[in-house]
């Protein structure tokens, strides 16, 4: 499954993060490592769901309901998926709230000629 359809599937509810997940650990330089890996296209680890209509409780707003039928649950690969969805979309995935981020990684940046990774920094006044 391509990144794009993995956020795509947890902003329309139906790729889900089970409440027995830990919470999101990643600081800035794990988020920057996992970015430099992709760019470089080096193994990331793979992401492992569970299709079931008897899910465990889901992190977040969202309550399971039988008219969901099947569902996607992630197993592994919460911590990747969460950082790629804050870059990507510049906001916490929809099973965070974001005093439970206590790492934003959001400001991650690409010199699209260096291909340099830095986070956004306001520079000091006077320079």
């Amino acid at each position: 499954m391509k990144i794009s359809q993995i956020l795509d599937k947890i902003d329309e509810n139906q790729l889900f993060v089970p409440a027995f997940q830990r919470e999101y650990v990643w600081k800035r330089n794990d988020a920057k490592r996992l970015l430099d890996s992709l760019i470089k296209d080096y193994p990331t680890g793979t992401m492992l769901t569970w299709d079931t209509n008897q899910p465990p409780e889901f992190k977040g707003e969202i309550q399971y309901r039988s008219e969901m039928g099947t569902v996607k649950v992630i197993l592994d690969g919460q911590q990747r998926i969460t950082t790629l969805y804050m870059i990507i979309r510049g906001a916490f995935p929809p099973y965070y709230k974001a005093e439970e981020i206590t790492h934003d990684t959001r400001s991650l940046h690409v010199n699209v000629e260096t291909l340099e990774l830095s986070y956004y920094q306001k520079k000091a006044d006077g320079e």
